[in-house]
């Protein structure tokens, strides 16, 4: 066991930045010649030999910056989502795992509170988000706790060029749905400077049949209003061609009303979320290959009302993680370092303010003794107060053994370990936390086959296959007790198995150019092992559907364009005794865009229908999802 106080806390970062500081003097004045830094690819690849990763496009990500990210994932990828109505919190369960076995990343650092560990995805804007990519399956080692069922990694944008950019959207839709944002950018030689900010209001005022009520009569929903914004800001400055420094800043705040159930009774829930992350970068080049270091601060307040309860939660996350990567042309490269985490949360439900500390130390290697053949080794140490978990470690490999006529072909395979350390809640919540919790501890398997078809500048066809398995020990589960309290405990081992598969192609044709992704998944997660009570094992996971699929496509001509998002849900059962489910549904996105070239500008108009076929379908048990909607949006960019 390893203990770390809050002094030591800070005194590792005064250290850590002032060795760097020194280095970066030292280096600067020094005159020697630089090596080459060559580069693998994504650097959400690099070290991921053998494991799956996707990136949700640009052209959809412009089309509705408006949405949510658990909107943009929910469309575009294998992951489902449960909303608990449309203003309600929306979770995660990736490869049939829980809502706290996904980690989300900003700029490489987990944002999810150590109240609940777990992100709220309905809060998390499209807008100031540069990139969105996931690490499908088990990445305990790259990422630390609750990389168990995958990870969404978001990175801020990328700002480059010179001068001055602005881009403005205004957009209305049905619902009393409003949304307006800005973005402005400045970049010289040595300075990139961007910020955003947005404002989203909704009434969601739908009509629904209520499927509580005798009759299914057709209702109008009332109390689910809500009123979004956040703004970012992200500054990149070069001190020398060698070192440069970067603050990013991400504020969110959300004032909602909570969609009340179909059947119950209005109780004047309504929660605010505000939450704010500040995050400060250096990297520096050397012959010692880049080193990189970053300090953030995030605080994450949530204030729950209703007619009985008034709850607030405040949390203050300090993190510093260092890392150090050493490159050699295309043969290796090996990164190390450590990431330490201090938290201070004060909760209505905790006897007192709770702070604990955590620490993980790292180490990733990337080899490719042969250019068809590139090899990953990745472990993770992670130190927690009473709660350390075993080592992670991730073994992947990614063989390219056929390349000729136009065709190639490769096969992948990855075994990693992952973790999930108890939440403060689950320690700490008076007469229901359980101090002995053990961390969640997880190991996945999986193997698959790439094709990549290239014909000149006219075709680029990628088909990619995999299955998996993985088990999960210690699942932690609330649950009833011999007094009938709801507490955690370690309940169950879990095991999840599946495949997927996806396909996309880019055609261009004269003028005309044609984008297409189609992808499938089926999960299966269960309960093998039961530790307390009598379990449901054998049963598939509540919330988990067996099969899901989206087809995407998209179709370019002068300026037009036309973009469609078929997806459709499976059945999913409501509760683990399988006894009650929730019927499969179809969603039809499409949205028409026209680009008009003013001078050096460009209006884009975009006319968007949702849920074309008007289908009634829930994510969660008796919470109404919209019918089909409209939304018109203005674009002006500068640029």
């Amino acid at each position: 066991m390893v203990l770390f106080s809050f002094r030591m806390f800070w005194v590792w970062i005064a250290c850590s930045v002032g060795l760097a500081a020194t280095a970066v003097a030292q280096q600067d004045t020094a005159l020697h010649r630089l090596r080459t830094v060559e580069v693998f690819g994504k650097p959400a690849e690099v070290y991921a030999a053998g494991s799956r990763v996707s990136s949700v496009d640009s052209s959809y990500l412009s089309t509705y910056a408006s949405g949510s990210l658990a909107d943009a994932l929910q469309a575009r990828t294998p992951i489902y989502f449960k909303s608990y109505g449309v203003s309600g919190l929306s979770s995660v369960a990736f490869r049939g795992t829980n809502a706290s076995q996904t980690a989300v990343l900003w700029n490489g650092l987990n944002i999810a509170p150590a109240t609940l560990g777990q992100s709220d995805f309905s809060t998390l804007p499209l807008s100031g988000i540069g990139e969105v990519a996931v690490q499908h399956g088990s990445a305990g080692a790259l990422y630390g706790s609750g990389a168990i069922g995958g990870a969404v990694l978001l990175q801020s944008p990328v700002s480059t060029g010179e001068g001055v950019g602005l881009e403005v959207q205004q957009e209305a839709g049905s619902f009393g749905r409003y949304f307006g944002s800005g973005r402005v950018r400045f970049g010289s030689e040595k300075l990139q400077v961007g910020a955003s900010a947005y404002v989203r209001v909704a009434e969601n005022d739908f009509p629904y049949r209520d499927v509580s009520r005798f009759g299914t009569p057709k209702v109008k929903q009332e109390h689910a209003g809500q009123q979004l914004h956040g703004f970012t800001q992200d500054l990149v400055y070069k001190l020398s061609p060698r070192t440069q420094v970067g603050l990013h800043g991400w504020y969110t705040y959300a004032d909602r009303e909570l969609q009340p159930a179909m059947g119950s009774a209005y109780n004047e829930a309504k929660q605010q979320d505000e939450n704010l992350r500040l995050l400060a970068e250096l990297k520096h080049s050397s012959d010692w290959g880049q080193t990189d270091i970053k300090a953030a601060y995030f605080k994450d307040y949530l204030h729950y009302t209703d007619l009985a309860t008034n709850s607030i939660a405040d949390v203050q996350t300090y993190q510093l993680q260092a890392g150090q990567t050493y490159t050699r042309g295309t043969s290796w490269s090996l990164r190390g370092g450590f990431n330490l985490q201090h938290f201070v949360a004060e909760n209505d439900g905790y006897a007192g303010q709770q702070a604990e500390n955590r620490g993980a130390a790292f180490a990733l290697f990337r080899y490719n003794p042969v250019a068809p053949l590139a090899l990953s080794l990745n472990v993770r140490q992670a130190f927690v107060e009473n709660h350390s978990p075993l080592p992670t470690p991730a073994l992947g490999f990614d063989w390219k053994f056929y390349n000729r006529n136009r065709h190639q072909l490769s096969l992948k395979g990855n075994a990693s370990g992952s973790y999930r350390v108890p939440t403060l809640n689950d320690r700490f919540w008076i007469g229901a936390g359980n101090p002995d919790l053990k961390p969640e501890q997880g190991w996945s398997y999986e193997g698959g086959l790439r094709h990549l078809l290239v014909l000149g500048n006219t075709l680029l066809l990628e088909t990619e296959a995999t299955a998996y398995r993985m088990l999960i020990d210690d699942w932690i589960q609330w649950t009833p007790d011999h007094t009938g309290n709801w507490r955690p405990a370690n309940l169950q081992k879990v095991r999840s198995q599946g495949i997927e598969f996806s396909s996309q192609a880019t055609a261009t044709a004269g003028a005309v150019r044609l984008t297409g992704a189609a992808s499938y998944t089926y999960t299966s997660s269960e309960q093998v092992a039961i530790y307390e009570g009598a379990g449901d094992k054998g049963k598939q996971l509540m919330y988990v559907p067996l099969h899901k699929a989206v087809f995407a496509t998209t179709a370019a001509y002068r300026g037009w364009s036309v973009l469609g998002n078929l997806n459709y849900t499976g059945l999913r059962y409501t509760s683990n005794s399988g006894t009650s489910s929730l019927d499969a549904f179809l969603l039809l996105q499409l949205a028409l865009s026209r680009k008009l070239q003013l001078r050096q500008n460009t209006l884009l108009l975009t006319l968007r229908a949702d849920n074309v076929t008007n289908a009634a379908y829930q994510t969660m048990a008796y919470r109404a999802m919209p019918p089909r909607g409209y939304t018109f949006s203005l674009r002006f960019i500068i640029p």
